[in-house]
């Protein structure tokens, strides 16, 4: 099971701007309401967890651009000015740098977390897992969604274009990552899923 997505700018020194977040499961805001105290106590725990969630999700973003600064300087890479494009051209020869850290139990999330990320030029990607998930399965499906995500949105960092294609990104994650689950899928399914993809984005 997937808790969470996150993707984010690596801006420039300490600047590490989240574009795109989701929460799964329990950690979703959704799931918190109906309990008791009527609709104004509800919504107020609503907008609570909905804060809690994005802070969680923020620090996961400040913790894989930390991971990549250091990914990057073993590897002897530069961490691209900020505004860099993603598209098809500048994406494609780019090696992206990929890594796995954990959180303890209480740091973040109420139980332990594994977070499988990748950054592509200067943009980061995350997938917040259970500690005991296929981390396998967990990279190979946070590389389609990468692909998909360059391919549709032609990313610019620097600008609100992610804002304003966040009906694209819910597209794609909702094709290969439903309710945040993990599937194992060949190439035939993937070419299924991405017959879809290509309905629902430019029906």
């Amino acid at each position: 099971m997937v808790h969470g997505l996150v993707l984010l700018a690596l801006g420039p020194g300490e600047m590490c701007r989240p574009l795109y977040t989701r929460l799964y499961g329990a950690d979703s805001p959704r799931e918190a309401g109906g309990q008791a105290g009527g609709p104004a106590a509800s919504q107020l725990r609503h907008q609570l967890h909905r804060l809690r969630g994005k802070e969680q999700l923020a620090a996961v973003g400040r913790q894989v651009k930390s991971s990549c600064i250091l990914a990057r300087q073993a590897a002897n890479k530069v961490l691209p000015d900020f505004g860099c494009v993603i598209g098809e051209e500048s994406a494609g020869p780019q090696d992206p740098d990929l890594g796995v850290f954990r959180l303890p139990a209480g740091d973040l999330f109420a139980e332990e977390t594994t977070v499988v990320w990748m950054a592509v030029l200067s943009l980061g990607f995350a997938l917040i897992c259970d500690p005991c998930e296929n981390l396998m399965l967990a990279e190979n499906t946070l590389r389609l969604l990468v692909k998909y995500f360059t391919e549709h949105l032609r990313l610019l960092v620097h600008s609100n274009d992610v804002v304003l294609k966040t009906d694209r990104i819910e597209a794609i994650v909702n094709t290969f990552l439903p309710h945040g689950q993990l599937m194992f899928i060949n190439c035939c399914f993937i070419q299924s899923l991405e017959k879809e993809l290509n309905a629902s984005v430019f029906k």
